[in-house]
């Protein structure tokens, strides 16, 4: 390059703008041309510090290399920009690297130069001052926002994910990645559509939205967004509505006066001061109060905004970005957006999809977090078996990215060779453990019975003698039921003691239950291999439920409390049902996902007193067998397909005690607690849950009423042949049935649609959770109702038993309480249960609203629902 030329160049350099042009051919006399190509490094850092740099055509970007091996660009520097000087002046080797973005040509001057020539010249050390001032302060305020939190990889549970292509890309990569084939970077249709929607939003400058469930990514498609539009080198700043007080949030966003002392101004700078420059990103914003949004919206409509107390206009060069759980439509009809700010949303916005949706994803994102996690623990985790993706691909992954990252963590710690079996994979987010829970394994007693073989066979050959006797005697004994001690034993005694069993025991009758054990004895002999079908898996909900009211539909219709041959056939019926499934699968494939009797316990022991749970910190640090799912030397797997690392809620656990047995960590715990949490923290609620939930609030009023239900279905049988229509009695029964569940599944469904509407609430998450607020109020009914049963029957036994061995009947059948007695502790049961209800609900509806406050008219229609239906409880019993 001749001297003219090279003379040119510096004239662009802010350093030599003063300079004139005699003086800078002299300089030009000094430096020599340096030609680097793209993507190669001017020098690394940690080198010694040779020349000084001005960029005369191309541009660079510097990057500083962290000791954990993660690079981050900090700076780019343009044609007339300067580099270099930092480690001259210093003595030091180089802080960062710095490396070609184009086909760079660089003026170099060496040390002696710079120090003897260029500094000697006043006018660029004046120049030199200014522009380490600068430096200075804007290191400063970079130093104040990592303090203060902004730096998105210390926000973000799943920070370091990919989503659809490797964030914190230079530039270089970017540029090369777009000319690669786009099927290797992109793999499903989901992806290409978000990258489409990175490569358009970053093109702009415009404000936009990012909507779509927890652990989606939203937070890292905004700072990738961000590292690929024209404010990459600008800060990028967070700020959750969430995590601050209503009444500072003005003032923490638009900022107050600043003091006159320099090193004030940092540590009063509001969001849109820090954001300068770069990008600002609101989330949670359904929590942003209405003032704050129109400021936002004036803002960003006239690009100033002003302190809280000045009238003063600030230029605001910052991007705006939201972000919501909550989509467009679902912020629009909650009514707490402003409609200036939703029209806003819609010229740019993007729902992000759950990895539900692009499961064709999931091998890339699983083969990133292999690769990240073996660095990160020191190992060499290179692929997953086939059967583990297989499962992998199956799970819908509730939790989305934030939950894969999880799993795979967990997996590669676990792994003892290269790769990552079925084994490895807890699948499920775990629940956190409870401050109100006690351990009763800690009590020796109760240790040394879980642990030994006594339990639950001992159990079981007593339930099963009585199960045994009670079915013959109801083929073999006497028709009248007041006589037949099966009829008896099933609905006055047994029955009952279940109920209040699902209360205090939760799902350990199912561990006792010896309607399964001939299954067992078969699976002995037959030694079945075959997985769960896939469908059974997938709608077992509304299978067991629709089986569950079958049952109590012949029960009720057909009055099995007065026929004993049709109890032990329903008794039979879930037996066969049972043995039949035990013959084709594994495990206890009945009890998990078909059993009607199963469904029932299963609802009705979350609310229970105690729970099986395990703790996870020791199960992820110190497990290496998984023995309490897999088996072990004592006892076989889990017999409900379940890790108790997983088990988040009573309905799918048996408290069988072979994990108990299994585990040598003593990890897993039988907790006696206070408050039931997985009514209102449940990560997996099913629309079935809620289905069965409301049928049984229905089925509750035939079952109570009992002689009454055939008065009455008899007299709209004769208020109907009034008019000409004969019913046959089965029929008309049926439909006061199926029409009484009808009413109340409708009810649901409408106070759901109308609190979603009048409280502002997603609806698709309620209408599955807020029926597990229900259930404490109607166990308390079906145990208020029962226990008038077991007080006024059970003592039918000892007659029916003298009579039936011949012997004289020496006693009459009594109440064991008084009538007054039995009526204030079933008050005292449904009360107690419709304030679990409320509290419960309560609960819900806050975990609904995502961090806003819960206020009255939130919770005021579903209260009235509940206390409606404890005055009908109060009145039928």
């Amino acid at each position: 390059m001749k001297k003219q030329q090279i003379a040119e160049h510096l004239r662009y350099s802010i350093l030599f703008s003063d300079i004139s042009l005699t003086d800078l051919e002299k300089f030009a006399d000094s430096c020599r041309v340096k030609i680097v190509e793209e993507g190669d490094y001017i020098y690394h850092q940690g080198e010694a510090s040779d020349l000084f740099y001005i960029v005369a055509h191309g541009e660079a970007e510097l990057v500083v290399e962290r000791e954990d091996g993660v690079s981050m660009v900090v700076g780019r520097i343009g044609q007339g920009g300067h580099f270099g000087e930092a480690g001259i002046l210093t003595g030091k080797p180089r802080s960062v690297s710095t490396r070609a973005l184009f086909d760079m040509v660089l003026i170099c001057f060496e040390p002696r130069i710079f120090r003897s020539v260029l500094l000697a010249n006043h006018l660029i050390q004046k120049k030199f001052d200014a522009v380490l001032a600068e430096r200075l302060r804007v290191a400063y305020l970079d130093q104040a926002n990592t303090a203060r939190g902004s730096d998105l990889s210390d926000r973000s549970s799943a920070d370091d994910v990919i989503l659809f292509r490797q964030r914190n890309l230079s530039q270089i990569q970017l540029r090369r990645l777009e000319k690669r084939n786009s099927g290797t970077v992109h793999e499903s249709k989901t992806a290409r559509q978000a990258q489409a929607v990175i490569n358009s939003f970053s093109a702009s400058n415009d404000p936009y939205l990012l909507t779509g469930e927890p652990g989606t990514g939203k937070k890292i498609m905004a700072r990738q967004i961000h590292l690929e539009s024209r404010r990459a080198q600008g800060p990028y700043v967070e700020f959750d509505f969430r995590e601050h007080d209503a009444m500072l949030l003005e003032k923490k966003l638009f900022g107050s006066k600043h003091s006159t002392s320099p090193f004030c101004q940092a540590h009063q700078a509001s969001v849109f001061e820090e954001g300068y420059g770069g990008t600002i990103v609101l989330n949670h914003i359904r929590l942003m109060p209405p003032a704050i949004q129109r400021k936002v919206v004036r803002a960003i409509e006239s690009s100033t905004f002003s302190h809280v107390d000045s009238d003063t206009p600030i230029a605001m060069q910052s991007r705006v970005v939201f972000i919501s759980i909550y989509d467009i439509e679902s912020l629009e009809s909650s009514g707490k957006i402003i409609p200036e700010l939703l029209e806003i949303f819609k010229r740019q916005k993007y729902h992000v999809p759950p990895l539900r949706e692009h499961k064709r994803d999931l091998p890339r994102l699983i083969e990133h977090y292999l690769a990240r996690f073996s660095r990160e623990y020191g190992r060499s985790i290179l692929k997953v078996s086939p059967q583990t993706l297989g499962n992998l691909m199956n799970y819908d992954w509730p939790g989305n990215l934030t939950e894969l990252s999880s799993v795979i963590r967990r997996a590669v710690m676990l792994a003892k060779k290269d790769e990552i079996i079925s084994d490895h994979i807890l699948l499920g987010l775990p629940k956190t453990e409870g401050k109100w829970e006690f351990n009763i394994l800690r009590i020796p007693f109760f240790k040394r019975f879980l642990n030994s073989n006594k339990f639950p066979t001992v159990p079981q050959y007593f339930v099963g003698f009585v199960i045994a006797v009670t079915v013959l005697a109801l083929f073999i004994g006497p028709h009248e039921p007041e006589k037949n001690i099966g009829l008896i034993m099933s609905w006055s005694i047994g029955w009952p003691l279940l109920f209040f069993s699902f209360f205090f025991f939760a799902r350990t009758w199912c561990s006792v239950c010896t309607l399964a054990m001939p299954g067992k004895h078969l699976q002995n002999l037959f030694k079945p291999q075959r997985s769960t079908p896939q469908f059974i898996k997938d709608y077992s909900g509304w299978i067991m439920a629709v089986l569950c009211i079958g049952v109590l539909w012949v029960e009720i219709v057909w009055n099995a409390y007065s026929d004993p041959l049709l109890t032990g056939w329903i008794i039979l019926a879930v037996t066969i049902g049972s043995s039949i499934s035990s013959v084709f699968y594994s495990r206890r494939m009945w009890c998990r996902y078909l059993c009607p009797l199963g469904a029932i316990n299963a609802i009705f022991a979350m609310p229970a007193i105690i729970e099986l749970r395990s703790n996870r910190h020791v199960c992820l640090n110190r497990c290496t067998e998984h023995n309490c799912f897999g088996g072990g030397e004592v006892k076989g797997g889990c017999p409900m397909f379940r890790h108790p690392y997983l088990v988040d809620n009573n309905r799918d656990c048996i408290i069988c005690g072979d994990c108990i047995k299994n585990c040598n960590n003593s990890s897993v715990h039988l907790n006696l607690r206070l408050a039931p949490q997985e009514l209102w923290s449940l990560e997996t609620p099913r629309k079935a849950d809620s289905f069965l939930i409301v049928a049984l609030g229905a089925i509750f009023f035939p079952f109570a009423l009992h002689g009454e239900f055939s008065w009455l279905v008899e007299w709209i049988t004769n208020q109907v042949a009034a008019i000409g229509i004969t019913l046959p009695e089965a029929l008309a029964r049926s439909i006061f049935f199926f029409m009484l569940i009808l009413v109340f599944q409708l009810g649901y469904y409408l106070m759901v649609q109308v609190q979603s509407w009048y409280a502002a609430m997603d609806r698709t998450f309620l209408l599955p959770m807020l029926g597990y607020g229900f259930i404490p109020l109607i166990l308390g009914g079906y145990m208020a109702v029962y226990f008038e049963y077991f007080v006024r029957e059970a003592a039918r036994i000892v007659p029916a038993v003298q009579e039936m061995l011949g012997w004289p009947v020496t006693a009459e059948a009594g109440r064991l309480l008084s009538p007054d007695s039995t009526y204030v502790l079933q008050l005292f049961t449904i009360i107690g249960g419709l304030f679990a209800a409320m509290y419960a609900t309560y609960r819900i509806i806050d975990r609904v609203l995502v961090g806003e406050e819960v206020r009255p008219r939130s919770l005021m229609i579903p209260f009235s629902f509940l206390i409606a239906m404890a005055g009908l409880f109060m009145f039928m019993v």
